[in-house]
């Protein structure tokens, strides 16, 4: 291509609006764009100083499990939470769901039959089953207090939990 044409076509793009586009040679590494989070910015400091829990292990999903899956399996219609309707929950009652095949937590006074939730946790089921048959809220705030809870597993909403 000849450098008038060349010419002629950033004044085209120029005219037009047309964003330009720059390749670079893909040995070319050094880009001059700024790195974020900075080497010593504050998120890379606070995320450095943050504790991480020990021992803590990544967990393979089962296909079909991923938080996609979940999100559809919520809003499909099917039910989920496998009582016919609210209730108000002790302590007690909890007590007597704390099997896989049917585990039920308390989170800030709201009880949830989080048997189908189960195998789509992704700190796995074992994880998850810690807090089943009691009220999992200490625990809960302890490793996730910036997830939402209510909107997670609103589909397994059953009831609340009340006082024995």
């Amino acid at each position: 291509m000849s450098s008038s044409s060349s010419s002629s076509d950033q004044q085209d793009q120029q005219q037009n609006n047309i964003p330009k586009m720059t390749l670079l040679d893909p040995s070319n590494r050094s880009l001059n764009v700024p790195e974020f989070p900075s080497r010593n910015g504050p998120q890379r400091l606070v995320a450095a100083a943050t504790k991480q829990p020990k021992g803590r292990q990544k967990v393979i999903l089962e296909p079909g499990h991923s938080p996609l899956d979940w999100a559809r399996l919520k809003s499909s219609g099917k039910d989920l939470r496998g009582v016919t309707q609210l209730g108000k929950y002790t302590l007690e009652d909890l007590k007597q769901h704390k099997t896989q095949d049917d585990a039920w937590t308390a989170i800030q006074g709201k009880v949830y039959n989080m048997t189908p939730y189960l195998k789509f946790h992704p700190g796995g089921v074992k994880d998850l089953m810690r807090i089943a048959g009691r009220d999992g809220t200490k625990l809960f705030m302890l490793t996730h207090s910036w997830v939402n809870a209510e909107f997670m597993l609103d589909a397994c909403f059953v009831g609340f939990l009340v006082q024995g």
